[in-house]
């Protein structure tokens, strides 16, 4: 985007900042962390993407945005795609699941709100029968929600707020308080990875109602495990362990058989890793690497083709040999890191990856952290 920015602007490139400045305050605009570009950079936005700027930075009314995503298309919008119906959406769904787990939210997250949107059509079919409505608000969940997900992972965090509130709608109209639930772990997530654990606490503890009352105990894990996250970035250790104790008791509930798809990828891979995750925010470096490592072991055991999850995993491994003060070792695990998130099309990953750049830069004597640094650099893929 630095690069589009530039080559926006022509013959005014030289008022730009130089290209790794330019990168930094683009994540931030990106991550909501600094308010939306000036006008300049609001229109060299605009001129690189070629979309109008209002369309880009203009006030959109969350509430309608919401409702949109829940209501058929206006008449004449466009006629549904031919065999377009509730059991085809159903078996995109599970297409989409398995794609999620695969690759980054950057390159699906357009895909997938473009089949929101054509599924929201089915509610004005008139081929609808009554008892696939609920059947249809279920799906319609379904595809908010992995559009909140991926929104999240590709860091559109404006975007994944109104997928996820769409979800809760589409969930309490379907009866499923475990889906809707499930959905507020997902924001209790978002605000973690915003740097706002009391709010991600506050949604996780609600999460954990919703999910008590319901009928997945995959969910009632996910909901923990947001609370164990919250309370470890929070610093309450004590609170963090009775929420992971909760966790794994409430896994141990099912084997599995009669949970929704959307829990499908809770299990011992997820357990270990939000320990691992847990301990790394605690300052427990020791555990972490244990977990994190065990964690990795299972991923490339079992699912060697989570490309996301490997990466990610990496990264964490990375930063806590990091906290450990092993510098040389966390560079070379970081390198490791480095070229698999350059492959994978995950914005939250490589924040994750630029965080411990960050840090490491603190070490910058240390040969290996200077090779990697070079490598990075070279790459410029951040």
């Amino acid at each position: 985007m630095a690069r589009k920015l530039r080559e926006a602007a022509g013959r005014d490139s030289d008022a730009l900042p130089d290209h790794e400045t330019l990168v930094r305050s683009i994540r931030r605009w990106e991550s909501g962390k600094i308010g939306t570009p000036s006008e300049r950079y609001r229109l060299l936005f605009g001129r690189a993407l070629e979309i109008g700027e209002n369309a880009l930075f203009g006030e959109i009314s969350e509430d309608e945005e919401i409702v949109s995503l829940l209501t058929p298309p206006t008449a004449g919008a466009g006629a549904l795609p031919p065999g377009f119906t509730v059991e085809s959406v159903e078996a995109l769904l599970g297409r989409l699941y398995r794609l999620d787990a695969e690759f980054g939210g950057n390159e699906l997250c357009q895909v997938v709100a473009g089949q929101a949107q054509a599924a929201a059509g089915l509610f004005g079919s008139p081929g609808l029968r009554a008892d696939d409505t609920r059947r249809l608000y279920l799906v319609m969940a379904g595809l908010t929600q992995i559009a909140g997900w991926l929104s999240i992972d590709a860091s559109r965090h404006a975007e994944a707020s109104r997928y996820l509130t769409a979800t809760i709608y589409a969930a309490h109209e379907a009866d499923d308080p475990s889906l809707a639930g499930h959905a507020l772990g997902y924001m209790s997530l978002h605000a973690l990875y915003r740097d706002q654990p009391d709010k991600a606490l506050a949604l996780a503890r609600t999460a954990i109602g919703l999910t008590s009352a319901g009928t997945s105990p995959r969910a009632r894990v996910a909901a923990y495990n947001r609370a164990a996250r919250a309370h470890a970035r929070l610093g309450e250790a004590d609170a963090c362990e009775r929420s992971l104790d909760l966790a794994q008791a409430a896994y141990a509930e099912t084997a599995g058989e009669g949970e929704p798809r959307w829990v499908g990828y809770v299990g011992e891979i997820e357990l270990s890793a939000q320990r691992g995750a847990c301990f790394l925010d605690l300052g427990q470096a020791d555990d972490a690497i244990s977990e994190i490592e065990d964690t990795i072991s299972l991923v490339r055991s079992t699912t060697p083709e989570h490309a996301r999850d490997l990466a990610h995993y990496t990264i964490r491994l990375a930063a806590a040999y990091l906290s450990k003060g092993e510098v040389a070792h966390a560079a070379a695990i970081g390198g490791r890191a480095h070229r698999m998130s350059s492959a994978i099309g995950s914005a939250r990953v490589r924040e994750r990856f630029t965080e411990f750049m960050d840090d490491l830069s603190a070490y910058n004597k240390v040969p290996q952290v200077r090779d990697l640094v070079e490598e990075v650099r070279a790459s410029s893929s951040y």
